[in-house]
């Protein structure tokens, strides 16, 4: 007989949905018992289990739709979980609040890794680029815990501090250079030297690219460095014989002249300033056609052309100004007339 009366409470409370004072839910809980329960007992029937849980203001997505509902409702009285909808009402924040209140910034519910740290950075006052897309979180982040993620320096010299005070080659301290690593430092390069160094004030390219530093920042100088050539290529200008640099038509500007690439050639010298030989008869001539003395820079019109001094003078007779030399031919036939 007490079983048959339990029987038809049961049936009872499950159609009619019972009595709120009878619901172990809560007095203004007004969902039918039939949602969640059968005759099979009083545990939760996850075979005929109807309630709708995302009409509520926590939807449940990923692992949420796997726990047990007591994890979140632990007194199963539903309403008090109404205004817990944030993670930190369930979840221990174990990053201690250097991260904020919102997982979700970085988690989804699906899991508790996180496999776009870098993107999640780009938001920060400390953007990842570089080589600091590859490092480990803890290196700059040294937390006892690793969890915790306080604001940190957003200066190279705040993590880069030791590295600086320690360079003895140059000595970043006595040279007085900027704390400021990005100045020399490559941000997209693995190592600090080398590749690493930007040298953008004097950029190094091809015969400069391979030259030891010490070969310019003479005892460990780094920083009065004069970048005009000749600073460095005295001797190279003083021992050149041909032609012969000293004789006082050269200028000490070797880029006038010269470019970076080894061996000093191929020689650029600007000749249409002086000259025109890109055209016409003077053009492919070799240097040593005109200046046939390699010890000075003057030139000879009469050894280049084919003329003879009697056909020159006939030519010539009247002519104010008119001599048999070089000079004389210049002053005639000036630059912009060389096809003449």
């Amino acid at each position: 007989m007490q079983i048959l009366s339990i029987i038809i409470w049961a049936l009872l409370f499950y159609f009619f949905g019972g009595t709120t004072e009878d619901s172990p839910h809560g007095k203004d809980f007004t969902i039918s018992c039939g949602n969640c329960h059968s005759t099979k007992g009083w545990a939760l029937d996850t075979s005929i289990y109807s309630f709708n849980h995302s009409e509520t203001k926590m939807p449940l997505s990923g692992q949420h739709k796997e726990i047990n509902c007591r994890l979140c409702h632990p007194s199963l009285v539903f309403s008090e979980a109404k205004s817990k909808t944030e993670c930190v009402n369930c979840h221990i924040d174990i990053h201690g609040q250097t991260t904020g209140n919102y997982c979700d910034k970085c988690h989804t519910p699906n899991s508790w890794l996180v496999n776009n740290i870098t993107t999640i950075h780009q938001q920060t006052r400390f953007p990842l680029v570089g080589v600091h897309t590859m490092t480990e979180c803890q290196k700059c982040h040294k937390s006892e815990s690793l969890h915790r993620y306080d604001v940190l320096g957003v200066e190279c010299i705040d993590c880069h501090r030791a590295n600086y005070m320690s360079t003895k080659t140059p000595n970043h301290i006595s040279a007085n250079f900027s704390t400021d690593c990005s100045q020399c430092h490559n941000i997209f390069s693995y190592e600090w030297g080398g590749t690493g160094f930007n040298h953008n004030i004097f950029p190094l390219t091809q015969g400069h690219s391979n030259v030891s530093c010490s070969k310019c920042h003479t005892n460990n100088n780094y920083s009065s460095i004069s970048s005009d050539c000749y600073s460095c290529h005295r001797d190279d200008y003083n021992a050149a014989t041909n032609p012969v640099h000293t004789s006082g038509c050269y200028s000490t500007n070797c880029s006038s002249c010269h470019t970076t690439k080894p061996g000093w050639r191929p020689v650029s010298f600007q000749h249409e300033n002086y000259f025109p030989i890109s055209s016409g008869k003077h053009s492919g001539f070799a240097c040593n056609q005109c200046h046939t003395n390699p010890a000075n820079c003057t030139f000879s019109c009469i050894d280049c052309h084919e003329h003879n001094q009697a056909s020159m003078n006939n030519e010539h007779n009247g002519e104010s100004g008119y001599s048999w030399v070089s000079s004389a031919c210049y002053n005639c036939h000036p630059r912009g007339q060389s096809d003449k």
